[in-house]
């Protein structure tokens, strides 16, 4: 009986989703919501994890510090449905269709969940409830005017648990840009359908998107599908429209250093928008002058870099600029010297405590493990890595002085190096170290008698 019930379960999810290819709202997003691949977590496994609240199945009950947040979602959700006309009645309503939507919710997560359908539906009914009630309280004042105030539960932001807190509101827009921490959009917009029919009607299709746009500050667009907030915010960002796929690469083979010593001249560029975790890939080569719109490092940064670009990498068919921007900044840093032009000139834009180190380690191992990107740079590389307008006897001093702080890098990194390892495995505590001294010094008293004794 048991090996019967583990050959359905198997099954089951393969049937599960086939049914889902030709559903209206999944059928271009199957497993879209996948795990992020090994080789793009070696280089920052938090990068990828929630820090305050879970989204969808995977991350539920995973650790202690989300449980905290699960208070404020029930209440949201009790928020949510006392602006409705008939809490109860509409709640009953809702789980029914959230329920019937079963197969095509596990069909997006890939189709291995390992919740039964009950429980599953809960989950996305209460995350779905919380996050529609966040993007309503956060809404601009003329979006959504038709949606009655529920003032019974402390809507004003002062009061509110997440609202009233910057840096934790902060923190939890962050989570909700995990790859990993994602729920399908088309919840989220059969839930507005259903608690506020005469707002989210076939005419208004994009007003979750438009809620959804607006609480990120991204540029409000028009798509015909999404399949949850980051695939939407990614496609607000992009430029360039249908580049070719090709193997990842590092096209630009001059760092900053040696472009300057080129005759290149590297400017910062003002971007349209003053949003922090915003990328500006409009950058531009023309006489000599490299235009690159700044970029502003915080600690959300990375996160929002690296989980663009899994998703880029977990997708067949769709624009790959965040890895090509990624890899065309890794070709301009090799070394802290490229890092101190670039924060010169107002490319870079340091808003936290990091060093110009670490910033050299976060844009070298940015882009390790991925295998596409397109080719939105490769015609600027091409002409970046073939100019020279400068004498060469003017440019051998700075390559020379370039070649010498490369060479001081590599060394200080092979001793920093050893010595964590000469700490991790070979002197673990205090006593392994006074051995180790003792030691020496015998060795050190050994050769000074051998010595003395050779020369008597």
């Amino acid at each position: 009986m048991d090996q019967t019930q583990n050959e359905s379960g198997w099954m089951h999810s393969i049937k599960v989703t086939l049914g889902s290819l030709d559903h209206r709202e999944v059928k271009s997003f199957i497993s879209s919501i996948p795990c992020v691949s090994s080789k793009l977590r070696k280089s920052n496994e938090e990068a990828y994890s929630p820090k305050f609240v879970s989204i969808g199945p995977l991350y539920r009950g995973t650790s202690s510090h989300l449980l905290a947040m699960e208070e404020h979602k029930w209440r949201y959700m009790l928020a949510l449905l006392h602006r409705t006309q008939n809490p109860v009645s509409t709640l009953d309503e809702c789980g029914t269709v959230i329920l019937g939507l079963d197969d095509a919710v596990r069909a997006s997560y890939g189709g291995n969940i390992k919740y039964e359908t009950h429980e599953l539906a809960k989950i996305m009914l209460l995350d779905g409830s919380f996050l529609l009630e966040l993007l309503l309280r956060c809404a601009p004042p003329n979006m959504v005017p038709q949606i009655p105030k529920e003032d019974n539960h402390n809507n004003g932001s002062s009061s509110d648990p997440i609202l009233g807190h910057k840096e934790v509101f902060l923190s939890i827009l962050t989570d909700f840009t995990l790859l990993e921490n994602q729920m399908p959009f088309f919840v989220l917009k059969t839930l507005a359908r259903m608690l506020f029919p005469n707002v989210f009607t076939s005419e208004a299709d994009h007003l979750v998107a438009d809620l959804t746009l607006s609480l990120f500050s991204y540029p409000l667009i028009r798509c015909p599908s999404v399949a949850h907030f980051l695939h939407l915010m990614h496609l607000s960002s992009i430029v360039d429209e249908g580049q070719k796929v090709k193997q990842a690469q590092q096209e630009l083979k001059r760092c900053a250093t040696r472009l300057r010593a080129a005759g290149v001249t590297i400017r910062k560029v003002e971007r349209h928008s003053k949003l922090v975790n915003w990328f500006g890939f409009d950058i531009r080569f023309s006489k000599g002058v490299l235009e690159i719109p700044p970029l502003h490092v915080v600690d959300t940064t990375e996160v929002y870099l690296r989980n663009f670009i899994a998703w880029e990498q977990s997708r067949i068919g769709i624009n790959r600029q965040f890895t090509s921007y990624a890899l065309f900044l890794r070709g301009l840093m090799c070394s802290v010297q490229d890092i101190e032009l670039l924060v010169e000139n107002g490319v870079l834009v340091k808003g936290t405590k990091i060093s110009n180190r670490d910033l050299l380690t976060l844009f070298g191992t940015i882009t390790k493990g991925v295998d596409q990107m397109d080719n939105s740079y490769s015609k600027l590389c091409e002409d970046l890595n073939a100019y020279s307008a400068v004498n060469p006897l003017r440019k051998f001093p700075i390559l020379m002085l370039h070649c010498c702080n490369l060479c001081v890098e590599c060394i200080r990194y092979s001793c920093k190096h050893s010595y964590k390892i000469l700490i991790r495995d070979h002197i673990p505590n205090v006593w392994k170290l006074i051995g180790i001294v003792v030691a020496a010094a015998l060795l050190a008293l050994t050769i000074m008698q051998t010595y003395y004794s050779a020369r008597g």
